[in-house]
């Protein structure tokens, strides 16, 4: 009986393996960090400002223009966490996202930090609502092919 199920699972691996969408990545992705949901994030954001981390949250904007930020948001919560690419020395985005990943799972791996009000002002006229306590400079975003939502 242990063999058979073993077999039907190995044959559905096989048989259904290259249909299976993995995820995308943009930027870096850096192993050894746990990944903390955005609303353990928001609950107690200073205990993780700073630092750098691992945040899993659902994607609900995304910058329009560029792909440069999105603010991931937790599935009972209207608080966000704006997730910005890093620049590199140059000024140019290391990375940027699609602009169509609304609803989807994303990991954003980070730095925490509170944002500057002259930059929020700049934020706001891209995507007006309410102000996020927290912002991210992020190495690097993975994105589930799942929507989340």
């Amino acid at each position: 009986m242990k063999y058979t199920l073993i077999g039907i699972c190995l044959l559905l691996i096989s048989c259904g393996g290259s249909e299976l969408a993995s995820d995308e990545i943009y930027g870096e992705q850096r192993e050894g960090v746990d990944v903390i949901p955005v609303e353990a994030v928001l609950a107690e954001p200073q205990y993780y400002a700073e630092n750098e981390i691992a945040v899993a949250g659902t994607v609900h904007e995304v910058c329009q223009m560029d792909g440069c930020w999105l603010m991931l948001r937790g599935l009972d919560t209207g608080k966000g966490l704006r997730v910005h690419a890093e620049q590199t020395e140059s000024g140019e985005y290391a990375f940027t996202v699609p602009t169509d990943i609304s609803g989807r799972y994303a990991v954003a791996v980070g730095t925490l930090k509170i944002p500057d009000m002259e930059e929020e002002e700049h934020y706001q006229e891209d995507a007006p609502g309410p102000v996020p306590v927290l912002s991210m400079i992020a190495a690097g975003v993975r994105i589930s092919p799942e929507e989340s939502i």
